[in-house]
């Protein structure tokens, strides 16, 4: 999966990639490794994914749903995406 986004809190785009995608080398990124996954998201976004496996490790898989634990699967990345940073562009599976 490939996602294309734009965080308005910091005011930059970033692309965030898994499975094959994360092979791929997008300019300004690199790798993030967390339970055995590892995936490529551009700078920005890796220092909050990091800091937030490290510090806050949960997200919400729906507005108002109960917290689920941060992993690198597709489904939650994607929550925590939409729910803790905002801005979905694109998604290409």
């Amino acid at each position: 999966m490939q996602v294309t986004g734009f965080d308005d809190r910091l005011g930059t785009g970033y692309v965030l990639s898994t499975g094959d995608h994360a092979g791929e080398d997008v300019p300004g990124s690199r790798t993030v490794e967390y339970g055995g996954v590892t995936i490529r998201a551009t700078e920005g976004l890796a220092v909050m994914l990091e800091d937030a496996l490290a510090h806050r490790p949960t997200t919400r898989l729906e507005w108002g749903g109960p917290e689920v634990p941060l992993t690198l699967d597709d489904t939650t990345l994607l929550a925590w995406l939409q729910q803790d940073v905002g801005g979905i562009v694109t998604v290409a599976e």
